[in-house]
């Protein structure tokens, strides 16, 4: 970990340093099947909308298909980047809108175990993702996993995905408990999916705030709800993203309007962004 901290620092001296900084923001949810990847991927595609360059991670170690979301397959993964095999630029996958996938998958553990001889290497490599993207999404794991805690503690900012669901809210909880623990400054904002009304989503945020309030002693700010869309079933059959295959649907306008939410937000950022280094650093210093 010294070899890491090290070559972070000498990263870090680097007179750019002070430019402006990719913003690095962690999609998550307590249990699976809430929509976190179709979140993920079609708050991507919307925020190239609004001028956005937009990388993404796949950061789900168990079930890792953001290409497959996009349509697309893999070649290369993290994996040939830990390895030294390939270059970051020859891993990322070209999508649409000009967003580029950095496909994770089991890869994305490696990162905890880089040999003294690869750390350059793979840290110089990531290094250069500042200058492609003004934001990387992480689409992390669902739940309490160690690598997802990781991802949430390193990010600028936390996106839940939750739905009205009990259980999801009652997941969601137990995850924003242990972060609250672990890195109880990092922003988290909640996204409530498949609702029928504005009432619904209003009405599930408030038993989430309400239990984060009580118990917590912390905040939440509420970004917005997507509508309980068929159409969102149909994008994933045809794995076509929503926001190309039905871009008027009810719930790609909702995503839409999140997105420009956090344009904004990224345009005046709450707090200064960390940058990749500032990202890495804090990522490497967890595991």
């Amino acid at each position: 970990m010294h070899d890491q901290a090290s070559a972070l620092r000498v990263l870090a001296s680097d007179e750019n340093r002070k430019q402006n900084k990719m913003r690095v923001l962690a999609v998550t949810s307590g249990k699976g099947g809430v929509g976190k990847t179709n979140l993920t991927v079609n708050l991507a595609l919307a925020l190239a909308e609004h001028g956005q360059r937009v990388l993404i991670l796949d950061g789900d170690l168990g079930l890792a298909n953001v290409d497959i979301a996009f349509g697309l397959t893999a070649r290369y993964t993290i994996e040939h980047l830990l390895s030294g095999e390939k270059t970051i630029e020859e891993i990322i996958l070209p999508g649409p809108r000009g967003i580029g996938i950095i496909p994770g998958g089991s890869g994305v553990q490696g990162l905890a175990n880089l040999e003294r001889d690869k750390l350059t290497f793979v840290l110089a490599n990531l290094g250069r993702i500042e200058k492609m993207a003004d934001l990387l999404i992480i689409d992390t794991g669902a739940g309490l996993g160690h690598t997802v805690m990781n991802f949430l503690q390193a990010a600028d900012d936390v996106i839940m995905v939750t739905t009205p669901e009990p259980t999801a809210l009652t997941d969601a909880y137990g995850v924003l408990k242990t972060l609250r623990k672990e890195a109880g400054e990092v922003p988290i904002h909640v996204v409530v999916n498949r609702v029928r009304s504005e009432a619904d989503a209003q009405a599930t945020f408030k038993r989430l705030e309400t239990a984060v309030n009580k118990f917590l002693n912390g905040s939440l700010n509420f970004i917005g709800w997507v509508y309980d869309d068929p159409l969102v079933g149909r994008s994933i059959m045809q794995q076509e993203p929503l926001g190309i295959s039905f871009p008027e649907s009810s719930a790609y306008r909702c995503i839409q309007w999140i997105a420009g939410t956090f344009a904004g937000i990224y345009l005046n950022p709450p707090r200064p962004a960390s940058g990749v280094r500032g990202f890495l650093s804090k990522l490497l210093r967890s595991f």
